[in-house]
């Protein structure tokens, strides 16, 4: 599509311009205006890229090499919209629109810094339209040769069977949100290093940090239920390499965020700011090359096909580029920055709490990336690609949850200057007894493992200490509640995920059609399939293939409608499966599978050379000869075996032509009526030996011979998983509410930096009050007691 590649190579050409001329209006003023406008337009690029893309989906544009390949004809208009970030391509689009309107954003806020930070910036931007200069969206689809009969292609590929669920119109676009927040603490760290100055760009900095701390970690807590809703395992998050390289970046901003408030409220971490600043970015990039170069391909399902060879060379020079400039300025600058101010704390203090939560997020982003490089680093040793289990992420993390829930606990009752031992413990004493309540209550329910019920009572402490913090402010001081409301759906998540993790119970049960089983309490049936309505002997080719159960107890019944297909478009058919979740208060009924639904029989058997006979249960099969239809191996190719069958219980044998045809590159067999009803098909053929395998199915009296369907299910139950839906929530509400806070602080904060007078309201004068018309007095008769003389 050529208009896609024109605004694309507009938006490199605008985004350039507006660097530009943001580096030469430190000398030239007059530049700057320039620079936004540059800056404008290479946004309105980014937007009408976005919009061609969208427009070529829903259009049906499969000449495009991304619309055939991530659009299909049956998609719903707003799964061809969402298909706009199911590759490579789209997503790259993505992350640059959403840089985009944060850059307009930060044009307007950015005060004195906008030089320095739109220059950096604009620099994200450029890079990231080359990159889609290179891995462009609107390239052709390369015509196969020899030619088909019909091009450009009526339909498409389609989008990824994974891919087709609810949260995929959701997911990307948040996450994304938070990584391209990212560069903006990126852009202010490397300006403010630029600079020499460490107070102003902290206050200015502070509220996007808190905003791209909470976008990200909210979308990371989205892709644990779209993990937790689609992929079948019954987990939120199962430590993949490509998962983990979300996660570490969001644990160093929240590290850095910490970091800031100590800073301007203390005067502590200045030199280290600008660095925890700048690494969340880095480490994105990091992870975006690891996810999109292919390096992973062989040990995570996340992977992304390589990238095009100019674009992958771009994303690997920004990461390069981004992490010797930041290491570059940060050790040029180190020993010209301002010492931090002395430690004025007596005993236990807020600062040490924040300190102490600097160092933990730090260790576990640490342990994360180490984890998350470990494919890499065995490649490098010469040994196998081999990723890190699950189990080690869970124990090297067991000392650290628990250090960071007493941290989250005791942090809201800390005061900068000191506490002592003792007033710390008055101030605690109400949330640990309902925390250790709770631990009794998880107890008597059942749950008995002594290191997991330690943890989940830690983190009940920390719950009820900021729920307490929460409740003591929310008369007087509401707009300062963020950061405890965070707190606290923290400690609300972690707690559902350790619990509905740690006490899962889970069966293994397979179903045969007409036979009740029971697992977890539950009598189970088979009921059928909804694929047989369009698919009738063959459910599995149904893309909507519902498989319905019913599910009985003693008081109560219910159906459950898994899903499970078999995706045959490509070279390796795919199992697909969406499991049925069953809600309520206290747990989740989890219904998926552990294999492929099949059909069951145990044929009667008769393998025979051409012109032999045979006797198997009273049928008497005589083979006569092959015979063949079509071109061999080609669509639609038949081999025949005929033959005569008789049976005592019959007037006379019948000559019967069962078959095998060629049907979409497999071999079907195409059974044969008898006349006691019984069927006859062909099983293993060898036509150069000239025999055959006959079987008989459905014999009367014989039910084993019948075919019956076969679910293997994969059933978990689930405690308190309501948990982990109820806290990421609360931590977007808590950091919206900081973000909004911070951001008011802004001005003020920079009068404060700057030692400029503090601004004040624009005093509006006020309206004059009109007074009413006095009133006329009635008159007043006095009376008086004497006579009148």
């Amino acid at each position: 599509m050529l208009a896609g590649y024109i605004v694309v190579w507009l938006g490199v050409l605008f985004s350039l311009a507006s660097v530009l001329f943001y580096g030469l209006s430190g000398k030239h003023p007059r530049l700057m205006r320039w620079a936004r406008g540059a800056f404008v337009g290479a946004f309105v690029a980014i937007l009408g890229a976005e919009a061609l893309l969208i427009y070529a989906l829903l259009a049906g544009r499969y000449d495009l090499l991304y619309v055939f390949s991530f659009s299909e004809q049956s998609l719903t208009p707003l799964f061809k919209v969402a298909s706009a970030w199911a590759g490579q391509e789209g997503s790259f689009l993505l992350w640059a629109l959403w840089t985009g309107i944060y850059g307009l954003t930060l044009m307007r806020t950015a005060g004195g810094y906008e030089r320095w930070v739109m220059s950096i910036y604009g620099s994200i931007v450029l890079l990231l339209m080359a990159i889609l200069a290179f891995q462009s969206p609107f390239a052709p689809l390369p015509k196969p040769d020899p030619a088909p009969a019909v091009w450009p292609p009526r339909d498409g590929f389609g989008l990824n069977p994974v891919l087709e669920n609810p949260w995929m119109k959701i997911h990307p676009p948040i996450i994304f949100a938070g990584f391209a927040a990212l560069a903006v603490p990126f852009a202010y760290a490397l300006a403010a290093l630029w600079r020499n100055e460490y107070f102003e760009y902290a206050v200015r900095v502070r509220p996007w940090a808190i905003y791209s701390a909470t976008m990200l970690g909210f979308g990371l807590a989205l892709g644990g239920y779209w993990a937790y809703e689609t992929l079948g395992w019954g987990g939120f998050w199962a430590w993949d390499p490509v998962e983990n390289s979300s996660y570490f970046p969001w644990l160093i901003m929240a590290a850095a965020m910490h970091g800031l408030m100590l800073q301007i409220n203390r005067g502590r971490m200045v030199r280290w700011n600008p660095l925890l600043l700048a690494i969340p970015f880095i480490l994105f990039l990091y992870g975006t090359f690891l996810t999109r170069s292919g390096a992973l391909a062989e040990v995570s399902v996340h992977s992304f096909v390589n990238m095009e060879t100019n674009a992958l060379k771009i994303l690997l020079g920004m990461l390069i580029g981004s992490g010797v400039l930041t290491l570059g300025l940060w050790l040029w600058r180190y020993r010209q920055m301002p010492l931090p101010a002395p430690d004025m704390t007596k005993g236990f203090s807020r600062e040490a709490a924040l300190i102490w939560g600097i160092h933990l997020l730090t260790v576990s982003a640490l342990i994360s990336l180490v984890g998350t490089s470990w494919p890499l680093i065995t490649r490098a040793v010469g040994k196998q690609m081999e990723a890190l289990k699950p189990e080690f992420y869970n124990q090297a993390h067991i000392p650290w949850i628990v250090v960071t829930a007493i941290v989250l606990a005791a942090a809201p009752m800390l005061t900068w200057r000191g506490m002592s031992l003792d007033a710390i413990l008055e101030r605690l004493t109400k949330s640990w007894l309902a925390a250790v309540a709770t631990g009794f209550v998880l107890f008597w329910l059942g749950f008995r493992e002594p290191i997991t019920l330690l943890i989940c009572t830690l983190l009940a402490f920390t719950a009820y200490a900021n729920f307490g913090a929460i409740w003591r402010r929310w008369r007087t001081s509401r707009i300062t509640l963020g950061g405890f409301i965070t707190h606290l759906g923290l400690a609300v998540a972690i707690l559902g995920l350790i619990l509905s993790y740690a006490y899962e119970r889970k069966e293994r049960v397979v179903l045969i059609q007409g036979q009740d089983t029971f697992a977890l309490g539950y009598k189970w049936r088979y009921l059928g399939m909804t694929g047989n309505e369009k698919f009738p002997g063959d459910p599995l080719a149904d893309k909507f293939n519902r498989v319905r159960l019913e599910i009985a107890s003693h008081n109560e019944k219910f159906l459950a409608e898994p899903r499970f297909y078999q995706d045959r478009r490509r070279e390796e058919p795919m199992n697909v499966v969406w499991p049925h979740i069953i809600r309520w208060w206290d747990h989740d009924l989890y219904i998926s599978f552990f294999a492929p639904p099949q059909v069951h029989a145990e044929p009667l058997v008769l393998t025979l050379r051409e012109g032999a006979k045979g006797t198997v249960e009273g049928y008497t099969i005589e083979f006569l000869g092959f015979e063949t239809a079509g071109g061999m191996g080609a669509e639609g190719f038949r081999a025949i075996a005929k033959a005569r069958v008789s049976h005592p219980n019959w007037k006379e044998p019948v000559e019967v032509a069962p078959f095998q045809v060629v049907m979409d590159g497999s071999v079907v067999p195409i059974p044969v009526p008898l006349p006691d009803g019984a069927q006859l098909v062909i099983g293993q053929m060898d036509v150069n030996r000239r025999q055959v395998e006959f079987r008989l199915l459905m014999v009367p009296g014989k039910p084993e011979t019948t075919p019956r369907w076969v679910i293997p299910l994969e059933v978990y139950y689930k405690p308190f998983t309501i948990l982990v839906w109820l806290g990421p929530p609360l931590t977007l509400i808590g950091g919206l509410l900081a973000v909004l806070r911070r951001g008011r602080d802004v001005k003020y904060g920079v009068a404060r930096a700057t030692l400029e007078p503090y601004p004040t309201p624009a005093h509006k004068p006020a309206k004059p009050r009109r007074r009413k018309a006095p009133q006329p007095k009635e008159s007043v008769v006095v009376h008086s007691n004497r006579a009148a003389d």
